[in-house]
């Protein structure tokens, strides 16, 4: 060959190679350095957006940042310091959005004081690892347009909408090392919002506490929750306005160890053609990995607008409802249909263990317990119909073991089962205080 050929076939090649090669690229938004960028929209405009790419921040960067089609794009904190993005305009505007990216790692950042902090827009793929998404006036973070974000170790907190939303046929999977968690905090929404769109939580890494909304909400939306073990504590949602929401068609399977307690009024509601299905076990150890579902004002499951939620296995619905609660309850159900298997257990509830009317179908089937209720153990109404399996224990209620009026049936085996009432039943008292739970 001839060499000034060959020298020249050399040269493109490495110029490629260069192309190809990763851009390593530093901010320092609080002091710049020659050699570093004073903003991330500044290193974002040196670059190649095929990439790969890597952007080391420090400081805090008062800028709204706009990522349009990069791939392979890594921006983190320089190791040791915080890197922090802050809204920048008035009216306050998206922090960070991400469009038509993939392969988009935002790592150990805060994202704050923005409308909304984090926006992954128009089928962008993106994972975020050690985020903060803070102080925003309207949603934390959302992914939508068919979107994916894969979340871990983060905090969505104090936002004045929902913490994390997922919307318009995007999907979300949020997953963590065991003992860290995803944490969704003091939203002025929900927690976790979820609008025709899918959701998956691996690992039991997800706490929800104190948010005005529900720790958790769908709206034809399908979930699929992975607890994880007893011994991680499995997902936690704890002391919002209301525990998991399920509207509008909405799925949802739950497996392993989870515990929804104190969220007001209801624990979980399904409604209007939702379905939510629990499944738990007992492990070889002895010990139980299933969903506990308790300390609510009100209901602690509510199924109504013809829903369905079954709890396979030893799931426990325990120390719901109030006297003043009209709905009190473990379980209500309303035109719809409930059923309980294989260890399920509804005990210690203020009024009956399971409250069903208009229509209403109850399953009760081998293995499951209702006891140490204050009211009835089993309460139907309305032309609803209960079936009832052995072995199971209906025991140590208030009231009846089982009631229903003379438009309802209970049939199966009652074999051990003392004080049946399916002749008269008590009106209960009304109640117009105003009530999250949906009644209707």
């Amino acid at each position: 060959m001839n060499p000034r050929v060959k020298l020249l076939l050399v040269v493109v090649c490495l110029a490629l190679s260069g192309i190809a090669s990763a851009a390593s690229v530093s901010v320092n938004c609080n002091n710049p350095k020659p050699g570093t960028f004073p903003s991330i929209t500044a290193a974002l405009a040196s670059l190649i957006p095929a990439g790969p790419n890597v952007i080391t921040v420090q400081g805090t960067c008062k800028e709204n940042v706009f990522i349009g089609y990069f791939q392979n794009l890594t921006i983190q904190s320089a190791a040791g310091h915080t890197a922090v993005i802050e809204n920048a305009s008035n009216p306050a505007g998206i922090v960070l959005q991400a469009f038509g990216c993939r392969g988009l790692f935002l790592l150990n950042l805060v994202i704050q004081g923005g409308g909304n902090g984090l926006l992954v827009n128009q089928a962008s793929e993106v994972v975020v690892e050690g985020l903060v998404v803070q102080n925003n006036s309207s949603d934390g973070a959302t992914a939508q347009v068919g979107s994916t974000l894969g979340v871990e170790s983060s905090k969505f907190i104090n936002n004045g909408g929902n913490g994390l939303t997922v919307a318009s046929m995007s999907n979300a999977t949020l997953a963590t090392l065991p003992g860290e968690t995803i944490l969704f905090s003091g939203n002025a929404g929900n927690g976790i919002d979820v609008d025709a769109s899918s959701l998956q939580v691996n690992f039991g890494s997800v706490r929800a506490d104190h948010n005005a909304g529900a720790g958790m909400s769908a709206s034809n939306g399908q979930l699929l929750i992975f607890g994880g073990s007893t011994s991680t504590g499995g997902n936690v949602f704890f002391d919002n306005g209301e525990g998991i929401d399920l509207f509008d068609t909405s799925s949802a399977r739950f497996f392993g160890t989870n515990l929804i307690q104190n969220n007001g009024e209801v624990g979980l509601q399904v409604v209007s053609g939702s379905s939510a299905h629990f499944f738990g076990q007992l492990l070889p150890d002895g010990t139980v990995s299933a969903t506990t579902i308790q300390g609510h004002t009100g209901p602690g499951v509510n199924v109504v607008r013809s829903s369905t939620a079954t709890f396979d296995g030893p799931a426990v619905i325990r120390r719901n409802g109030s006297t003043g609660d009209e709905l009190r309850s473990g379980i209500r159900v309303r035109n719809s249909t409930v059923t309980m298997d294989s260890g399920a257990t509804v005990e210690g509830n203020t009024g009956p263990g399971i409250l069903a009317d208009e229509g209403s179908t109850l399953n009760v089937l081998a293995g499951t317990a209702i006891r140490q209720n204050t009211e009835d153990g089993v309460n139907m109404t309305i032309q609803s119909n209960g079936d009832f399996i052995q072995p199971i224990s209906i025991v140590g209620n208030g009231g009846a073991s089982i009631a229903c009026d003379t438009t309802s049936v209970a049939f199966g085996d009652f074999t051990g089962i003392k004080n049946v009432d399916c002749s008269q039943l008590p009106p209960r008292a009304s109640s117009q205080k105003k009530s999250r739970v949906v009644r209707n």
